[in-house]
């Protein structure tokens, strides 16, 4: 256990990201088919939760760490915890919103991966694996429901609000939450903050606009010819 918990880096990890790309189609696969259940999206958010809380205790065990990498304030993280309080408290456009933000937050996450430098097992790559699958796995089922919509200017609004708040922590603590101050070291691109914060937010806020209307057109002419069929 002590091994599973330590704090001394390995400088690498080991994790088989071409694998865990397969597992994670194959888990959004299965949300897709599973989209009608309550109980299962119910035991997800709760279990992103619980992961999140256990990431949040370990890093509170090294302060360094702590200040730099440990607060809830990377935008998947952010997204698992807000899932959970905004359907527990049936705030429909804010599940919506953290919906397609960790859908596309735990894309990238498997897309250009950035985890810790800890080789398996150690609790940061059981979290960044966990969490990003149940991100995607809650996110297609509350995604496949229709009983809100987002407009264009909730989701710059919740974009710009988020990342300004993100950037503030930033700026005061010297961290990096969000790569709202430098881009991991994979991507040879060099902006200031600033920069960044407009960069990320524009780019976040049209992807998700974007797939938020294709979603619904889709849906739209699916009930659409559904009503046709009826009608014959």
């Amino acid at each position: 256990m002590t091994y599973f918990f330590r704090y001394e880096p390995d400088g690498v990890h080991n994790m088989s990201i071409f694998i865990i790309r397969i597992v994670f189609v194959a888990v959004l696969l299965f949300a897709y088919m599973q989209k009608h259940n309550k109980k299962l999206l119910r035991i997800t958010l709760s279990l992103g939760l619980f992961l999140q809380a256990a990431l949040f205790i370990w890093y509170s065990g090294n302060p360094v760490l702590f200040t730099k990498e440990g607060l809830p304030l990377y935008h998947c993280r952010l997204s698992a915890i807000m899932l959970a309080i905004s359907y527990f408290l049936k705030k429909e456009k804010w599940m919506r919103y953290f919906a397609w933000l960790g859908l596309l937050g735990a894309i990238i996450a498997f897309s250009f991966p950035d985890p810790s430098p800890f080789l398996w097992p150690h609790i940061t790559n059981v979290t960044y694996i966990g969490s990003h699958m149940l991100l995607g796995l809650s996110a297609v089922i509350i995604l496949c429901k229709e009983e809100t919509e987002l407009n264009d200017k909730d989701i710059f609004l919740y974009t710009v609000s988020m990342n300004l708040v993100i950037s503030f922590v930033n700026h005061f603590m010297g961290s990096n939450y969000g790569y709202l101050r430098a881009l991991p070291k994979m991507f040879p691109f060099d902006f200031v903050p600033i920069q960044l914060i407009f960069i990320l937010s524009v780019l976040i806020s049209v992807i998700i606009i974007v797939t938020e209307k294709i979603c619904l057109y889709i849906h739209g002419d699916h009930h659409q010819n559904v009503e046709e069929d009826i009608i014959i």
